[in-house]
């Protein structure tokens, strides 16, 4: 990805924050209670790269490279 991207809002350069990892799937509610750490099980981890706009706020995520 390249270090030049521009915010959508604002148009100023996006600094790259960093990759982050973000918890997928699962059970939620009383079906998440009732699994316990059984409901882990279905769960996965998706890393995305995460771009913030240090003039307006603006984060977009984008998928690792490579």
């Amino acid at each position: 990805m390249s270090d030049s991207l521009a915010c959508l809002r604002c148009s100023s350069p996006l600094d790259l924050v960093g990759e982050q990892d973000f918890r997928t799937g699962g059970a939620t509610g009383f079906a998440g209670m009732f699994f316990g750490n059984l409901n882990q099980l279905s769960e996965g981890i998706l890393a995305l790269q995460m771009y913030r706009c240090p003039q307006c706020g603006h984060v977009e995520f984008f998928l690792p490279q490579g």
